[in-house]
């Protein structure tokens, strides 16, 4: 029995039942609009189902989402090719073979336009399937479940074998990021874990302290990096010593770049507002729309007007710096995943540094 809807929608994709695939995943878009594999899925199982506009917007989101993506990219082709726009769906072809030569679907697509004429007959599946052989996305050949089937057994026979030693291989998967346990209280920081040095915002107990600190270790092990950091920053902004602060900035150097596909934790813009040192360098993604624009030579400024995106709520406005290459389309929504800078002296105390943008679907 699968174990959530994403397994049971791949049973059903490599059983090609389009039709119970739309049925499962359709009334899930809201919960899983964010995940590719979920889109790859419904995209493919409603390009099947000959439903090229839901099939052209779960590619679309998609590629929005992570734009190196080959089975998105493979989807859209066809899409494309369907809607009559060759031109486009060769060049995501040629994109695809810059980064997998092998790629047999994109050569297949290239292969099928140069040979084809792009008339409406033509690119009607009902009346040619061999478009839809050739170039829509397929669930995998089914020998592979066997290779699968193989490889288990395999694998249960190497543990029967090396059973005695299974103990010791478990213990040392227990640690899933060493680095992170490796980085340890001492007796002396333990006994005198607070201090009065400095000035501070927060008031923390001894325990408490501790706690923070064993709490970012566990949020880390988790890959929870964002989460860490709210507890790392409450060490830095308190009366914890000296030494359990630098123990926190050792923590703090292994925080992994932040990724619109691995962001567990999402902080909206009010718990920033409330208490932003707490969200200093933490990585947040947030919709809405750009405002007062200014470009420069080395970098790009606006305000986001948070959640106002779809131009009903507005829960914030903050400053953007881009510091990348970036162009401001008029009206058009945006996602931003940066960084919260806490400036203590400015008003507003913060601003957010992009780290990647999106460009939402226009309404």
């Amino acid at each position: 029995m699968a174990k959530n809807p994403l397994d049971e929608a791949q049973i059903l994709f490599r059983r090609k039942a389009w039709g119970k695939l739309i049925q499962l995943l359709e009334p899930l878009e809201a919960v899983y609009r964010d995940n590719l594999r979920f889109l790859y899925i419904l995209g493919t199982a409603y390009l099947h189902a000959e439903d090229i506009g839901a099939a052209f917007s779960c590619f679309r989101r998609g590629r929005q989402i992570d734009f190196r993506s080959v089975p998105i990219m493979s989807g859209l082709a066809a899409v494309l090719i369907r809607r009559g726009e060759s031109d486009k769906a060769v060049q995501l072809y040629i994109e695809i073979l810059e980064r997998d030569s092998r790629n047999r679907l994109a050569r297949r697509g290239l292969d099928y336009l140069r040979k084809t004429e792009p008339d409406i007959d033509e690119i009607n599946p009902r009346r040619n399937n061999r478009l839809k052989k050739l170039v829509y996305p397929q669930p995998d050949w089914q020998p592979v479940r066997l290779i699968s089937f193989i490889s288990l057994i395999v694998a249960v026979f190497i543990l029967l074998v090396y059973l005695p030693d299974l103990s010791t291989l478990l213990a040392a998967r227990a640690n899933t990021r060493p680095e992170i346990d490796a980085i340890q209280l001492t007796e002396q920081e333990r006994a005198a874990p607070v201090g009065t040095e400095g000035s501070f915002k927060l008031i923390l107990t001894g325990p408490q302290t501790i706690s923070a600190f064993e709490q970012a270790k566990n949020l880390f092990n988790e890959f929870r990096d964002e989460a860490a950091l709210i507890e790392i920053n409450r060490l830095l902004f308190s009366n914890a010593s000296s030494a359990l602060k630098a123990k926190a900035e050792i923590l703090k150097r292994h925080v992994r770049p932040p990724s619109f596909l691995t962001l567990p934790d999402r902080f909206d813009y009010k718990s920033v507002a409330e208490a932003p040192f707490l969200f200093n360098e933490v990585a947040v993604a947030w919709k809405g729309l750009p405002a007062n624009t200014e470009y420069s030579e080395t970098s790009l400024t606006f305000d986001l007007l948070v959640g106002y995106h779809q131009g009903r709520q507005l829960d914030g406005i903050v400053k953007v710096q881009v510091p990348f290459e970036f162009t401001i389309l008029e009206a058009q929504a945006l996602e931003i995943l940066g960084r919260i800078r806490y400036i203590p002296e400015q008003t507003p105390s913060f601003y957010l540094e992009a780290a990647a943008i999106h460009m939402l679907p226009l309404n």
